[in-house]
C-alpha cells in the first residue's frame, strides 16, 4: 500500500502548488542540501495512478461501488499548512482511499500523533538538521520508538538491517564509508518505502528592511535576537 501511496502524489505539483516553487523535490530520507550524503540516482517514486491502482487491487483493497477501496486517518503536522494536508487526500482519493485528514494545532498534534498514535498516516516535517544522524536516524530507529517523544519514530518502523546501518554510520569516522553507509541506507529505505518523501521546504522569511541582523544562520528566525536592531 505504501507503493501506491507513493505512485498517487505528484510531488512537483506539491512544490508548485503548495509550496509554490520554494522548496526542492526530496525522494529520499536525506534532504537534498545535504549533498554530502545524498544519493543522485534516487529518484521520486513516478506518478502511475494505474500502477497505483493495481497494487491496491493485488493488496486485497477492491474499488467498492462508491469508488473507494478504504478509509485512512491523515494527521497533519500544522507547521506544514492545511494545504499539505488538502493536497495529499485529493491525490490519494483519485486512487479510490478516502482521506479522513484531521488538522489540529500544535499541541494537540503532537499529543495525538506521538502520545496516542491515533493516525493511519501522518505528514510530518523533521529538519535533517547539519547531519542526518541527529536529524534521521530518530525517525528510522527501531529503539527510538517512544510513547510520549515528540518527532520520534512514529511510525514504529521496525528493520534490524536499517538499524545496523543507522548505528554504524553514527560512529564511523571514515568520511567516506559514512556517505556510503548513508548511501546504502537510503537506497534500502527507498526500496522498502519506509516512507513517502515528499519536498524539502525553503526557508523563508519576511521582513521589513528596517529590521537589521536577524536570519543570520541556519537557525533563521529560531536564532537569538539579542543583535537584531530597527534602522531609524
Amino acid at each position: 500500500m505504501r507503493l501506491a501511496i507513493a505512485h498517487a502524489i505528484d510531488l512537483n505539483r506539491l512544490l508548485n502548488v503548495v509550496y509554490f516553487g520554494y522548496g526542492l523535490v526530496a525522494p529520499a530520507a536525506v534532504s537534498p542540501e545535504l549533498t554530502r550524503f545524498t544519493d543522485p540516482s534516487i529518484k521520486p517514486y513516478p506518478i502511475d495512478l494505474a500502477k497505483a491502482n493495481k497494487l491496491l487491487d493485488e493488496a486485497g483493497f477492491p474499488k467498492k461501488a462508491d469508488g473507494t477501496r478504504l478509509s485512512l486517518r491523515l494527521y497533519c503536522n500544522p507547521f506544514n499548512g492545511q494545504a499539505a494536508g488538502d493536497f495529499v487526500k485529493q491525490a490519494l482519493g483519485r486512487i479510490g482511499i478516502a482521506v479522513d485528514f484531521q488538522f489540529f494545532d500544535f499541541s494537540t498534534y503532537i499529543q495525538k500523533a506521538y502520545t496516542g498514535r491515533e493516525f493511519d498516516l501522518t505528514l510530518e516535517s523533521l529538519s535533517n538538521t547539519f547531519d542526518p544522524t541527529p536529524g534521521v536516524q530518530r525517525v528510522f530507529w527501531s529503539k527510538n520508538f517512544k510513547i510520549g517523544l515528540p518527532f520520534s519514530n512514529a511510525s514504529h518502523y521496525e528493520n534490524p538491517e536499517v538499524d545496523r546501518l543507522l548505528e554504524a554510520a553514527a560512529v564511523e569516522p571514515d568520511v567516506e564509508r559514512r556517505r556510503q553507509l548513508w548511501i546504502d541506507l537510503q537506497r534500502f529505505l527507498y526500496e522498502d518505502v519506509a516512507a513517502v518523501h515528499l519536498i524539502a521546504p525553503a526557508g523563508v522569511t519576511l521582513f521589513s528592511k528596517k529590521v537589521k541582523n536577524h536570519t543570520l544562520g541556519v537557525a533563521g528566525i529560531n536564532a537569538s535576537f539579542a543583535d537584531v536592531y530597527i534602522e531609524k
